[in-house]
């Protein structure tokens, strides 16, 4: 296709581009209206009746960000409850002592602080402080960072056996998965925080 819609159309790719799959979907959608608009009115009318396309993705885009900010903070809340439940089950099954190890500070306090931050993120989500549910999520990110790190370290130190170790490779592999699934959604959410200029 080439002509006024197509060239509205690449335009609107353009914009949204931070976000491929919204720039299909709302390309999907407009292309159909103009298309109808244009057999009325021609498609240079439908083009200019519908408005400057930068304004229609960035409405979009600002629709599209409450859905992101709860997808953020649900990758967030898993990756905590994760967290939790990998370091008990490690400690469980691996029989290792609280005691006096500076580590289990680190551990302990970093998914502590981790869960605040969490709780603080879904909190400020819930009135679209967009700019502080950033900032909670990143500090949690980082939280349950040291708090992964520290849980596998003790976890090496008093682990022996090869299924022992095994353990904790596995639950260590999905911790750092669901770590990178939370990084993936903070960086579509700081796209769109940059493109949005929140």
């Amino acid at each position: 296709m080439s002509g006024p819609i197509a060239a509205y159309l690449d335009e609107l790719d353009d914009v949204l581009a931070f976000d491929p799959g919204l720039s299909r979907r709302v390309r999907d959608e407009i292309e159909s209206h103009l298309c109808d608009t244009a057999e009325q009115v021609g498609e240079a009318d439908a083009v200019r009746r519908f408005g400057r396309a930068s304004d229609i993705a960035r409405a979009y885009a600002e629709a599209a960000l409450p859905d992101r900010l709860r997808r953020s903070c649900v990758a967030a809340g898993l990756l905590g409850a994760a967290t939790l439940l990998l370091m008990r089950l490690r400690t469980v099954i691996l029989d290792i002592p609280g005691g006096a190890d500076p580590l289990i500070w680190f551990d302990r306090g970093g998914l502590a602080a981790a869960l605040l931050c969490i709780g603080a993120a879904w909190w400020m989500a819930s009135r679209r402080r967009i700019a502080l549910v950033r900032r909670w999520l990143h500090f949690a990110a980082g939280s349950l960072a040291l708090s992964v790190g520290a849980s596998l370290v003790r976890a090496f130190q008093g682990a022996s056996g090869d299924s022992a170790h095994a353990l904790i490779v596995g639950t260590a592999l999905v911790e750092l998965l669901l770590l990178g699934g939370l990084m993936a959604q903070l960086a579509r959410l700081d796209r769109y925080a940059r493109r949005l200029a929140l």
